[in-house]
């Protein structure tokens, strides 16, 4: 389909499922990294709020990287055919921490495409919802 007659409306509600298992040597770089001691961190450790970043990290061959440096377009997210993309923020909610050695599984849902003119013309913002669970939880301990 052509980018410039597609309506990113039409991906509303499409869906991504990643897996991935908290392991322990991201965490003890990352408290390398803060300056904290760096220590062994144990099956069953927590992670603190925000260190999920660490994880579902996207892996993208040269060949499928755009311009930007980003993946290109078209892939999960809508082909808006606008020269930059950037993250404009988010909301978390917390219900229980991850911990090293657990199993998850975080599913990206498009909540909302909304077109809209700023200063410098055409703006498009995509709202995805990502839910990350521990394999075998019903209840998410991360939404965002």
């Amino acid at each position: 389909m052509n980018e410039q007659a597609m309506d990113p409306r039409t991906w509303i509600g499409r869906r991504a499922q990643h897996e991935d298992t908290i392991t322990a040597v991201p965490v003890t770089a990352l408290r390398a990294t803060l300056d904290y001691p760096v220590a062994p961190q144990p099956t069953g450790t927590p992670l603190p709020p925000l260190w999920h970043w660490l994880y579902f990290l996207p892996m993208h061959r040269q060949s499928e990287i755009g311009a930007d440096g980003h993946a290109k377009r078209g892939g999960f997210l809508p082909p808006v055919p606008l020269p930059r993309r950037m993250w404009a923020g988010g909301q978390f909610e917390f219900r229980a921490p991850l911990r090293v050695g657990d199993r998850v599984v975080r599913t990206s849902i498009i909540d909302d495409v909304s077109t809209k003119e700023g200063r410098t013309g055409k703006l498009v913002f995509v709202k995805v919802r990502h839910e990350v669970c521990v394999e075998g939880l019903l209840e998410p301990p991360l939404s965002r």
